[in-house]
């Protein structure tokens, strides 16, 4: 009889505790995934031995953010993306580069919830790894002409001398909440603290190429 008590008292024990356990709410994770897509509005940054005028460029961007919860409040978010700049000339051209980028871009990004909530509004700041993956760039070369107008003529394509450049940025945005999923809505700023840097063909120099610039996007995080 003893022996049949303890089983069942076991047995009862193991259920309570299952149920118990399907009872209690899952715990929210800290991890988060989601992809995002936008357009990228960016002045091209051009510093060489001659003064130079560029007009903004307008080209699209996408990416992963991958995030980590920090508090109620605030959470930690790392965004790969790829961008480009494309056919980017000169205002008024001589001596000066026509050039296409491709870039991925890492951007590690702080981002705090303004309403106590801890939802809807957003403001965020963080420093970016950008690397160039290709690139096209020609400088257009120096012609003693005697009658205008003068020729044009371009170096070869040039590969950067350095492929890799630090940007800060800062932006706000808005976070709109479903089910299982939320939509983020934000716009940023982006400013350029280091420099890509290119051959000059003409002489022993090196043309400076940064950005600055804004960026919207959107796109689901789950």
């Amino acid at each position: 009889m003893k022996p049949l008590f303890t089983s069942l008292l076991i047995l009862g024990l193991t259920f309570t505790n299952l149920y118990a356990q399907e009872s209690m709410p899952a715990k929210p994770s800290r991890f988060g995934v989601g992809v995002f897509a936008g357009l990228n509005y960016t002045y091209p940054l051009i510093i060489n031995q001659f003064a130079a005028h560029f007009n903004a460029h307008s080209d699209m961007l996408a990416g992963v953010d991958l995030r980590y919860k920090l508090t109620s409040l605030g959470s930690l978010h790392v965004q790969p993306s790829w961008t480009q700049v494309r056919d980017v000339r000169p205002v008024f051209s001589w001596a000066l580069p026509v050039f296409s980028l491709s870039t991925i871009k890492i951007p590690v990004v702080y981002r705090h919830y303004v309403l106590p909530s801890g939802k809807l509004l957003f403001l965020e700041t963080g420093i970016s790894y950008n690397r160039i993956i290709s690139s096209t760039y020609r400088e257009e070369q120096i012609v003693n002409c005697i009658a205008a107008p003068c020729p044009s003529f371009f170096s070869g394509n040039l590969p950067p001398s350095t492929r890799s450049a630090v940007s800060g940025l800062a932006g706000i945005g808005v976070t709109i909440d479903g089910q299982k999923i939320s939509i983020p809505i934000t716009l940023r700023y982006e400013r350029y603290l280091s420099n890509f840097l290119f051959p000059t063909p003409y002489d022993a120099g090196s043309t400076r190429v940064k950005f600055e610039g804004f960026s919207i996007t959107t796109g689901v995080n789950f």
